[in-house]
């Protein structure tokens, strides 16, 4: 055999490395591209978050994005319309949905389409027809946001593990007493939460609404509780509760679920408010969190709302798949969605199976809907999905994450009105 030098050895290794590493690359950029089609609703503060989030994944991806402006998606026919559309254009995919309204109206069209649609924007509805008609609706996808009974079991471990601590700490002003609070039309999501909070082992007085929210906090300062764990599901309603709690200086701690914040903090008004979200900027989530971030601020000139992030996921989860399927065909790339592992910008995208979910105890688990991360084995990594982030508003706008504690970058702090 005829041995060469080292130098040459190397030489010749190099060449060959770098012409993998450029075979990889060329693969990848030869990756078919995309033409996305976008519903939202340019009325709502979610519905442009959807938007900007296909926007800025759209040019990084070098994919053609089509908007289709369904004002505030409260007509079914606009819906069908836009769809209609998209297709005529050549839509080859479809992202966003900020109601579960518009979740309703295209569902009857996805036999016709056949490709893929990936709710970014609500947790309610569609999905959990998947696995019962698979045939027709095998096309949609939930990404980043967990169904109703994932929050609420989720509120569960944030009540047992976060907020009964910070409770016996003394922190907040009285007994340590909690009121369940919310309006009309977050009854049921109240009465399940409820179930939940008394198995943690929370001094829960009660379950409260009211048709009028100074009268709610009126109500709820008459108990004298420590904190209220909202659930409002009406945005003017939400706003004018935390307005008036901001106003006149409520001493009582706000933590929950509310519209109203999950695209601004009333210009200032709640801040201190411990608000559940689909996205937060934390740096512990993932390499790709902080980028987005930083790119989007820059581009933008604000915040994100969450339905920035989860659509900006939605469509790098479309570009990996469609380069692992090899085509743009909306049958295997339903496929490709079906097998996708991928770290993004709010947590891991992978998706529930239909097997998965009829095996869930918990009844958690939606085919097609991301995977709710809770990792019950534990061990690293702590999460196996996403899972709603607890953030604290603070002065300026700014959230800080304080729960799950693998993602925390803060502690609690009193709204500034307690002083």
């Amino acid at each position: 055999m005829k041995h060469c030098s080292r130098r040459a050895f190397l030489k010749s290794f190099g060449i060959a490395a770098g012409a993998l590493v450029l075979t990889r690359a060329g693969a990848y950029a030869q990756a078919p591209t995309l033409t996305i089609g976008v519903l939202y609703g340019s009325k709502l503060p979610l519905g442009l978050g959807i938007l900007n989030g296909a926007q800025l994944a759209g040019d990084e991806l070098r994919y053609r994005v089509i908007p289709a402006d369904l004002d505030n998606e409260g007509d079914p026919a606009r819906v069908r319309s836009a769809l209609s559309a998209l297709a005529g254009q050549g839509a080859q995919a479809i992202v966003g949905a900020a109601r579960s309204e518009t979740v309703a109206a295209l569902l009857p069209e996805l036999p016709r389409l056949k490709v893929p649609v990936l709710i970014t924007g609500t947790p309610v509805g569609g999905t959990d027809q998947v696995a019962a008609n698979y045939a027709n609706l095998k096309y949609l996808f939930r990404v980043g946001v967990v169904n109703q009974a994932a929050q609420i079991f989720d509120g569960g471990q944030f009540a047992g593990e976060f907020l009964s601590a910070l409770l016996k700490s003394g922190k907040l002003p009285g007994k340590g007493e909690v009121a369940l609070t919310g309006d009309a039309p977050s009854g049921d999501f109240r009465n399940a939460l409820m179930a939940r909070l008394n198995r943690v082992g929370l001094s829960v007085i009660g379950n409260l609404s009211d048709p009028q929210p100074a009268a709610l906090l009126e109500r709820l300062q008459r108990i004298g509780v420590s904190a209220a764990v909202t659930v409002f599901f009406d945005a003017a309603y939400g706003a004018a509760f935390t307005t008036a709690w901001s106003q006149n200086k409520v001493k009582i701690g706000l933590f929950g679920w509310n519209e109203a914040l999950l695209s601004g903090d009333l210009g200032g008004a709640a801040t201190g408010y411990l608000l559940a979200d689909f996205a937060a900027e934390s740096p512990k989530v993932g390499a790709r969190t902080a980028e987005f971030y930083s790119n989007y601020s820059k581009r933008f000139g604000a915040r994100p709302a969450y339905t920035a992030a989860t659509t900006y996921d939605a469509l790098y989860a479309l570009s990996d798949a469609a380069r692992r399927a090899g085509t743009t065909d909306g049958e295997r790339l339903v496929t490709a969605l079906e097998g996708i592992r991928l770290n993004g910008v709010v947590g891991l995208i992978r998706f529930y199976s239909i097997e998965e979910q009829n095996r869930d105890p918990l009844k958690l688990a939606v085919a097609h809907d991301q995977v709710y991360g809770l990792n019950r084995a534990g061990g690293a990594p702590a999460f196996d999905g996403v899972r709603p982030f607890y953030v604290q508003l603070r002065a300026g706008g700014q959230r800080v994450a304080l729960y799950p504690s693998e993602y925390a970058v803060g502690s609690y702090e009193l709204p500034p009105h307690f002083s």
